[in-house]
């Protein structure tokens, strides 16, 4: 004759099975904690590294900026020191600036502008060109024969335009008359690829 379980063995059992089960949820939940627990540790010095990263970039960079601005300040210094030299050498040379009306006021030489003609693409040198305007405030005509250099920052002649008369020195120009202002268009040689920084105008006649 089989013995049905008592209702405490029953009660004990489901009691016993309920313990497991929430033993098992703790331990899952503890197990869960201490994973995001560990990943939070890890993410913190993944960050506490990008801090330091990061600080050091920013320590880098505003080293190469203090050392960038005085190079330049370097470099400024010693083209006013260059500038010097060669206006003391040559004090006849003008600062030369494109797209600036330059007074002269040499005899029949009024002023003079300069630009780029060229745009110095790949395989061409850069063209400049120059506009004069004369004037001949004296009673007598005179044949203008003009000569415009251009000087390097050191002071070292690269180009050259002439005109007014030709090799053999016969004037190609029409005559000057009192009081009357004329213009001349023409381009500038360069002997060399250094950028022109000066330049003077001097009269033949």
């Amino acid at each position: 004759m089989n013995r049905r379980p008592s209702g405490r063995s029953s009660h004990s059992s489901r009691s016993r099975h309920r313990s497991k089960v929430r033993t098992r949820l703790i331990i899952g939940l503890s197990l869960a904690l201490f994973m995001a627990a560990l990943t939070l540790v890890i993410l913190s010095f993944r960050l506490s590294g990008c801090d330091r990263e990061l600080s050091d970039l920013m320590i880098v960079e505003g080293r190469e900026a203090r050392r960038l601005a005085e190079l330049e300040s370097n470099v400024e210094q010693m083209e006013m020191e260059i500038a010097a030299l060669v206006q003391a050498r040559l004090p006849n040379l003008l600062p030369l600036e494109l797209d600036k009306v330059f007074s002269l006021n040499k005899a029949y030489a009024k002023n003079i502008v300069f630009s780029i003609a060229g745009k110095g693409g790949k395989g061409e040198k850069k063209r400049y060109e120059y506009k004069l305007v004369m004037h001949n405030p004296s009673l007598t005509p005179v044949h203008p024969h003009i000569r415009i250099l251009l000087f390097d920052r050191d002071g070292i002649q690269i180009g050259y335009s002439e005109f007014g008369v030709d090799k053999e020195g016969v004037p190609t120009f029409d005559i000057l008359e009192h009081d009357e202002t004329r213009s001349q268009i023409g381009e500038i040689r360069l002997s060399e690829e250094a950028t022109p920084r000066y330049f003077t105008v001097r009269l033949q006649n």
